[in-house]
C-alpha cells in the first residue's frame, strides 16, 4: 500500500511541473505578470517539498576507531624503526635477508634484500642470522649483535660499539705500557748500577775488589734471569691460543686439581676444602682450564698464608645449563678499589710474584666465553673469585 507521504510528494512534483508549463505558456502569450505569479507559486511548492524531504549528506562508510588507531600506531612504528640509528636485519624462513631500516640499507648498499654474496660473507656458510652472536666486524666498524625471534623470522640488531672498543683498547694499552715501564725500570736500573760498580772494582784489581765484583755480577745475573722470566710471562699472555673445547666430566677433573694443590701446599699448612654438587659434562679446554684453576688456587693459598690457619675453598655447582665455580681464601681479601687493578698484567703485591696468574686466568675464561669476577662475599672471609661455564650438551 502506497503511503500518504509518497502521494503528497508526487502531487507536489506534479504541481511544480504544471506551474512550469503554465509559465511557459503565458510567457508566449505576453502575460508576464501572470508568469511571475505562477513562478512564485512554483517556488513556494519547491520550498514545501524541501522542508518535507530535506537533503541529507551522503555518509561515508564508518571506520571503527580501533582500526584507525591501529593504523596510526603502525605508521608511527614504521617511521620510528626507519629512523633508528642501529641497522636492523630480518631473515625469513626461506633465507632471504632484509635490510629493515635506513641504517641497514645504507650499511649494506641494498634497497631491501641484502645481496646473496654479501649475505654469505656476513652470515658464513650456514647463511642463518642465528649465527650472528657476540660481536661482528663489518666495513671497518665493530658491532654488538642482539638477536631475537619474531614469529617465523629472525631479527638482528647491530649496535656500533667501535668508540667503546677503541677507548677500552687505548686504556688497556696505557695500563700495560705503564706496568711494563715500571717493571723494566725496576729491573734495569739496578743492573746498570751494579754492572758499573763491578767494572770499577775489576779495574782496582785487588783480591778484595775482585771478590766484590764477583758478588755484584752474581746479583746482575740474578736480576737478568728475573727479567727473562718477566719477558717469558709476557710472551705467554700474548700467545694464548683459542680454547679447544671438549666435554670434561666435572668431579674427576676437580679431584685432579685438588690432588695437585694438596701435594704442593699441604706441607705449608694450607688446608683445601672441596665442595662439588651436581654432575655433568662441561665444555672446556682441559689444559687451559687446569692452568686457570691452578693459578687461582695458588693465588688463594699465598693470600691465605698471611693469616693463621690458612684455608682455601674450591666449590662447583653443576646444573643442566652449566657449572658455577668459585675459589676463595681466608686471607685479607681484596679492597673495592683494587678489584680491577689486580687483573692488570704484571701487577702484584707479593715480593716474589710475577703478576700474571690472575691476568692469565681471566684471559682463559674470556676465551671460554666466561667472566672472572672478584668479591669479598666468600664464607672464609677473604677474596672470592667466581665464574660460570656452559654445559657440553
Amino acid at each position: 500500500m502506497v503511503s500518504k507521504r509518497f502521494l503528497l510528494a508526487v502531487a507536489g512534483h506534479c504541481g511544480v511541473f504544471l506551474c512550469g508549463l503554465l509559465v511557459w505558456f503565458v510567457t508566449e502569450q505576453g502575460h508576464f505578470a501572470t508568469a511571475l505569479v505562477l513562478t512564485l507559486c512554483a517556488l513556494f511548492l519547491v520550498s514545501l517539498l524541501m522542508r518535507a524531504y530535506p537533503l541529507r549528506p551522503r555518509q561515508r562508510p564508518s571506520v571503527p576507531e580501533s582500526t584507525f588507531m591501529s593504523e596510526q600506531s603502525r605508521r608511527r612504528l614504521e617511521a620510528l624503526i626507519d629512523q633508528t640509528p642501529s641497522p636492523l636485519l630480518l631473515q625469513e624462513d626461506h633465507g632471504r635477508l632484509i635490510a629493515v631500516n635506513r641504517a641497514a640499507r645504507k650499511l649494506f648498499g641494498a634497497s631491501s634484500e641484502v645481496p646473496r654474496a654479501m649475505r654469505e660473507a656476513l652470515l658464513g656458510p650456514t647463511g642463518r642470522i642465528g649465527e650472528l652472536k657476540g660481536q661482528l666486524d663489518w666495513a671497518g666498524t665493530r658491532y654488538a649483535v642482539q638477536s631475537a625471534w619474531l614469529d617465523q623470522a629472525a631479527l638482528a640488531v647491530l649496535v656500533d660499539i667501535t668508540p667503546e672498543v677503541r677507548a677500552a683498547e687505548a686504556h688497556a694499552l696505557r695500563d700495560l705500557l705503564r706496568v711494563l715501564n715500571h717493571e723494566l725500570m725496576n729491573a734495569l736500573t739496578p743492573v746498570a748500577s751494579m754492572s758499573r760498580s763491578a767494572l770499577d772494582l775489576i779495574e782496582d784489581n785487588t783480591p778484595g775488589s775482585i771478590e766484590q765484583a764477583r758478588k755484584a755480577l752474581e746479583r746482575v745475573v740474578a736480576r737478568t734471569e728475573g727479567l727473562v722470566g718477566f719477558v717469558e710471562s709476557y710472551r705467554i699472555l700474548t700467545r694464548l691460543p683459542p680454547p679447544d673445547l671438549a666435554p670434561v666430566r666435572l668431579t674427576p677433573f676437580i679431584d685432579e686439581i685438588a690432588q695437585e694443590f694438596r701435594a704442593r701446599w699441604q706441607a705449608r699448612g694450607v688446608a683445601l676444602e672441596v665442595d662439588v654438587s651436581g654432575e655433568g659434562d662441561i665444555a672446556m679446554d682441559r689444559v687451559q682450564m687446569r692452568l686457570c684453576l691452578t693459578n687461582l688456587l695458588n693465588n688463594a693459598a699465598e693470600a691465605a698464608l698471611d693469616r693463621t690457619e690458612p684455608r682455601v675453598r674450591l666449590s662447583a655447582v653443576a646444573t643442566p645449563a652449566g657449572v658455577t665455580a668459585a675459589v676463595e681464601d681466608s686471607g685479607s681479601g681484596v679492597s673495592p678499589e683494587l678489584a680491577e687493578t689486580i687483573f692488570l698484567p704484571f701487577y702484584t703485591t707479593k715480593a716474589t710474584g710475577t703478576g700474571v696468574g690472575l691476568t692469565l686466568a681471566r684471559q682463559i675464561l674470556q676465551g671460554h666465553g666466561a667472566a672472572l669476577s672478584v668479591s669479598s662475599s666468600g664464607i672464609l672471609g677473604g677474596a672470592h673469585f667466581s665464574f660460570a661455564l656452559p654445559s657440553a650438551s
